[in-house]
């Protein structure tokens, strides 16, 4: 095999999957999350487990500077996860009802936390 022929084919296993895939996955309907498909905010009506969502961040520092201060005002479980869409989502997954839901999160708002109560995601 020639250089010439090695670099194109290094080039086309590189290129490939990176053109491919997302052709094929578009062609099959299938779509990439977006972050709203990550966020699902948690109804009275709504059946399954609940997190008290703190926040999401982009990088694990920003996560872990957030975490902090949501252990600072009291919410030691609290912990970081992937949010499934490439974040990093600070929670607290200790929520038994949608009413001690509710209660968190105005206790955590009180504190000058952005919570939010979600479903937490299936799998």
């Amino acid at each position: 095999m020639t250089h010439r022929a090695a670099v194109a084919l290094s080039a086309a296993i590189v290129a490939v999957p990176l053109i491919g895939y997302p052709l094929v996955v578009g062609a099959d309907g299938v779509r990439f999350p977006s972050v709203d498909d990550c966020v699902h905010v948690a109804e009275r009506a709504d059946e399954g487990e609940l997190d008290l969502v703190f926040g999401r961040r982009d990088t694990s520092t920003e996560a872990e500077e957030l975490l902090d201060r949501v252990r600072g005002v009291g919410y030691v479980d609290a912990v970081v996860v992937g949010d499934g869409c490439g974040r990093r989502k600070v929670l607290y997954d200790g929520i038994e009802s949608y009413e001690q839901g509710l209660e968190s999160r105005a206790e955590a708002r009180g504190a000058g936390l952005e919570a939010e109560l979600e479903l937490e995601p299936p799998g």
